[in-house]
């Protein structure tokens, strides 16, 4: 065990550990944007950056081993201006990514992290409304997309990609009674020729807005290529869900 005192605080850490170990074994927050654990140091964002007593130069939390008797200190006017530059220079070369890839891929433009941070809490309806506010046929879609959004996660440079789709089919089997919120009855009526996809995503959309519709279909029953194709060949037969 080494000694060392963190922030006026005295205490013992196992050989080989980081000062970002120290810190947070005694829940002092570090800021980080490239460290993750279990994964090799990159030392690139350099917000995690410390002072060491003795030392002229700042010291990164993540990659920095604890020496014996080290000081550290993790707060001061010098590492704030010190983390503010570093931050500054990485959005100096930011690519416009603030969005997750995910949301970029999608080409409704869901907001897939937000469901799936719903969906992590047990909030289903939370998660419904959000699915609900882009793709209003989640139980289908669910099931036949061909995922571009699974393609870009960044969790698949870890292990593999968060199944979105079939958390999506998960949120649409689950929540069957999801009602949105409607705006008043504008008394406008629109006529929707057609009951696939693209004439029911249309009808809900508009009568959310308060505009009445009727859609025409000359088939038996409505649903489109969805009803009476795709599902045709699906494992299992059944009819599929909206």
């Amino acid at each position: 065990m080494i000694r060392l005192t963190l922030d006026n605080q005295v205490m013992e850490m196992p050989t080989g550990s980081t000062i970002l170990d120290a810190a947070q074994k005694l829940d002092i927050e570090i800021p980080t944007l490239c460290h993750w654990p279990g994964l090799k140091h990159n030392t690139s964002c350099m917000l995690c950056l410390v002072e060491v007593e003795g030392r002229r130069d700042l010291l990164p939390a993540c990659a920095t081993p604890i020496q014996a008797d080290m000081v550290v200190t993790t707060v001061s006017e010098r590492l704030t201006r010190a983390r503010k530059a570093a931050l500054e220079l990485l959005l100096s070369d930011h690519l416009g990514d603030c969005m997750g890839p995910c949301q970029v891929a999608c080409p409704a433009g869901m907001d897939i992290p937000l469901m799936l941070h719903q969906i992590a809490a047990g909030d289903y309806p939370a998660a419904m409304k959000t699915i609900m506010a882009h793709i209003p046929l989640p139980r289908i879609l669910g099931r036949i997309c061909s995922a571009p959004c699974e393609k870009t996660c960044r969790r698949g440079q870890i292990d593999q990609p968060v199944s979105i789709c079939r958390l999506k089919q998960l949120v649409g089997d689950h929540e069957t009674t999801f009602m949105p919120e409607m705006t008043p009855p504008t008394g406008k009526r629109v006529a929707i020729v057609g009951s696939g996809p693209s004439g029911l995503t249309a009808a809900y959309y508009l009568q959310v807005k308060g505009i009445a519709c009727t859609v025409f279909e000359q088939a038996e029953r409505p649903g489109g290529e969805p009803s009476h194709g795709i599902f045709r060949f699906a494992a299992g037969g059944g009819g599929p869900g909206g």
